[in-house]
């Protein structure tokens, strides 16, 4: 629209009468007939943040906005501003926000039931699929289970609106229907729901599914959605524009940046569109910046503020004056809602059993205001059963009173549960062992909270394990484990740097355990184990150790703590494990014989990227013969600068001090963070009966770098001891 026709409208406004008072479904007047201005809001991840600083200028000069639309980003700070709060509201929201975390879409470690925790040490990759009615992949890297609670959380007062006009601002957005190929504007419905579905990047986010329709991120067909905020009713559109840097000739791309370019010439083309339809455009010059640059929020909203600063000439003209603005911010004001009281909680979409618990367990929110942090704190809770794709919530109305609603959805592709293993294990650097292999957990097997959870690793190393974990009741804490499996290891024996020996050792047998869940942190055991094993060697000195073969068998109890803050590389927490056995049999043992090991890990945080660590481990067999030495130090992750499996022994102690600094964060698309860790180490080990004298206090200092992807942790150091021991390590798969 030409600046001719713009002054029209303001000059034909002002001849108009003054508004009366606003009934509650219509929209909000720009001030004293003054013509009705949209603001429509691009989509564009992070750079979507200076939208906000736009707001705040118009805020700022007194220009009413009268609808808001938009797309993805745009969406989401549209629908924050629509709920009717100011510009340092919205700012104060988007900015509290764990961007890292809610775009990686990990439950947070320490929600972790405590079974969970043990996959993602045991299986540290963050990669899963289903296999039911086949394989079956998750259809997004991140389920939005973060983004849902933010979204919740804004949208709860206005869970039960018939209409989005009755938002303080009226509002609108627009996704993309996958089913019909077309846009699809929300302007009724769930709040949430629609935030969710405007914002959900397709291989990135899982596509949001209601009633007929497949939801994914708008902005593959209309990213400036200037014709909905026409349809709306607006008389002047003000458009926001995001503009990124060009593709360079000369860049080179890998296939996922030919992709997320594709897309985005995508976009780009409907933009262009949409952006000749607007009456006004603001273009906020963001070239430096990248969609995925949550951490210069401040730059990136300041650059939308000078941005609207640079179109003042035009945006004064919808300027009004003091009264007229106080009026529009009463009545904006007066549109909004609070949370009523909910009188009771139901869980609506997951099995009896887990509607109960949960209604029984959030039955303190009844007859109280809802406490949305204590409230997504329980939700992340039952996330951490790894059971759900999203827990949502709401308000609902049953018989004239209002109440709490969580809506719980199940992963579509379990039972069961694959986690997938890759490890490498480069400890000697020239005779590396490669493995691979996956944890297949079916959840409520048989009833509900049992679970039969199944290993299958195949590579140098070879096993196939299930365990059977059964509470007594659906509600205790008691459980019975019996347990089934064989492995077959691959053992090297170094001196140093040189392989002295190759031995292949070999179990099958299973055991049961009956034991206490300390809720989310630990358990304790108590059980009976027996297996026939063989130990024979392959290559090398035969004499390093026993060819035995023969039963084995013991009485246990283990007790388990983990407490921790992060699977692989901790900054905060404790673990330890604890055990003790009675041997009643053991292959070329003379006779029975007790066994205790106590593994310590401790981590105290200096500030939010660094730590210190103190890990104390000792073992012993009370000077009985074992037969097959018990314990062994050597390799990447005990005393690292000696030969795997160099120091065999009966007894053994070992201290590890260490410092841990976090260097910086990975895209969520490839993982975690990358950490650097240095460690110290003093240890001794007792000599076995006919064997070498081992070296007396052995100690080194390690260093590497740690990088935690989508496939597992990747370390790479190298260490220097006494006696003249260091090497160079590496390792995929595991770390600590």
């Amino acid at each position: 629209m030409q600046i001719r026709k713009l002054v029209s409208l303001v000059l034909a406004g002002i001849m108009l009468p003054a508004t009366n008072a606003l009934p509650q479904n219509q929209p909000l007047p720009s001030g004293t007939g003054r013509p009705k201005l949209g603001l429509v809001l691009e989509g564009g991840g992070a750079l979507g943040l200076a939208h906000i600083g736009v707001i705040q200028w118009m805020e700022e000069h007194r220009i009413p906005v009268s609808y808001v639309a938009g797309t993805s980003m745009g969406g989401l700070v549209g629908g924050v501003y629509a709920t009717g709060r100011s510009a340092s509201e919205v700012r104060q929201v988007v900015q509290s926000i764990d961007w890292d975390a809610v775009l990686r879409g990990q439950t947070p470690y320490s929600d972790l039931t405590f079974r969970r925790k043990e996959d993602a040490r045991d299986y540290p990759s963050t990669l899963e699929f289903g296999l039911h009615k086949g394989l079956h992949l998750p259809e997004g890297f991140n389920s939005g289970q973060q983004v849902s609670l933010i979204l919740d959380r804004i949208a709860l007062p206005y869970s039960e609106l018939s209409s989005f006009n009755e938002l303080p601002i009226p509002f609108a957005c627009v996704a993309t229907d996958l089913q019909s190929g077309k846009p699809y504007v929300f302007r009724s419905g769930s709040l949430a729901l629609a935030l969710r579905s405007t914002m959900s990047l397709p291989g990135l986010f899982t596509p949001v599914r209601s009633d007929n329709h497949i939801f994914a991120d708008g902005g593959l067909l209309q990213n400036i959605p200037i014709d909905v905020a026409k349809e709306m009713g607006a008389d002047v559109v003000l458009g926001v524009h995001l503009e990124v840097a060009p593709l360079d000739p000369d860049a080179s791309l890998s296939s996922f940046g030919v992709l997320g370019r594709s897309v985005s010439v995508m976009i780009a083309a409907n933009e262009l569109r949409s952006m000749e339809k607007a009456d006004l455009l603001v273009s906020v010059p963001l070239q430096k910046y990248t969609s995925l640059d949550y951490n210069q929020a401040n730059e990136i909203i300041k650059a939308g503020y000078d941005a609207a600063a640079s179109k003042s000439a035009v945006l004064s003209t919808f300027s009004v004056d003091e009264s007229t603005w106080k009026q529009y911010l009463a009545d904006r004001e007066a549109r909004r809602k609070t949370t009523p009281v909910p009188q009771f909680v139901e869980v609506v979409g997951g099995r009896p059993e887990l509607a109960h618990d949960v209604e029984k367990s959030l039955s303190d929110l009844a007859g109280t205001p809802v406490n949305t942090d204590k409230l997504n704190k329980d939700i992340m809770g039952m996330s951490g059963t790894g059971q759900f794709l999203s827990l949502t919530y709401s308000m609902v109305e049953r018989n004239n009173q209002q109440g709490l609603q969580i809506q719980t959805e199940r992963k579509p592709y379990i039972p069961p549960l694959v986690r997938p293993l890759i490890f490498i294990d480069g400890s000697q650097y020239n005779n590396v062992l490669f493995t691979v292999g996956a944890r297949i957990t079916y959840t409520d097997f048989g009833t509900y909270r049992s679970e039969l959870r199944n290993d299958v690793i195949v590579g140098s190393n070879y096993a196939l394990d299930s365990e059977y974990y059964h509470p007594f009741k659906p509600t205790t804490r008691w459980f019975i484990s019996p347990r089934v499996g064989l492995f077959s290891r691959q053992l090297n024996l170094y001196s140093d740097q040189t392989l002295l020996a190759t031995y292949r050792q070999k179990k099958a047998g299973g055991g049961v355990d009956a034991g206490y869940a300390f809720g989310r942190s630990g358990e304790l055991r108590l059980g009976y184990e027996g297996a026939y094993e063989r130990l024979s060697p392959i290559i090398g000195n035969s004499s390093v150790l026993p060819t035995v073969s023969g039963q084995t068998g013991d009485i246990r109890a283990q007790y388990q703590v983990e407490d921790t803050d992060n699977p692989v590389v901790p900054l905060a927490g404790r673990r330890l494990l604890l055990y003790a056995k009675g041997f009643v049999v053991n292959p070329d043992a003379p006779g029975a014989f007790p066994l205790a090991e106590v593994q310590s890990s401790n981590f105290f945080p200096l500030n939010g990227r660094s730590s210190v660590y103190f890990n104390p481990s000792g073992g012993t067999s009370f000077g009985y013969k074992t037969g097959i030495p018990s314990f062994s130090l050597g390799g990447a992750q005990h005393l690292v600068a000696w030969g795997s499996n160099e120091l065999l022994t009966n007894q053994y102690f070992l201290f590890q001090m260490g410092y841990i600094r976090t260097l910086a964060s990975l895209p969520p698309f490839l993982g975690d963070k990358l950490d650097f860790i240095g460690t110290y180490e003093l240890g001794k080990t007792y000599q076995l009966p006919n064997g070498p004298k081992p070296p007396n206090l052995p100690m080194d200092f390690a260093a590497g770098l740690i990088a935690t992807t989508i496939i597992g942790p990747i370390e790479i150091g190298g260490a220097i001891g006494d006696y003249g021991r260091g090497r160079f390590f590496f390792q995929i798969g595991r770390a600590f």
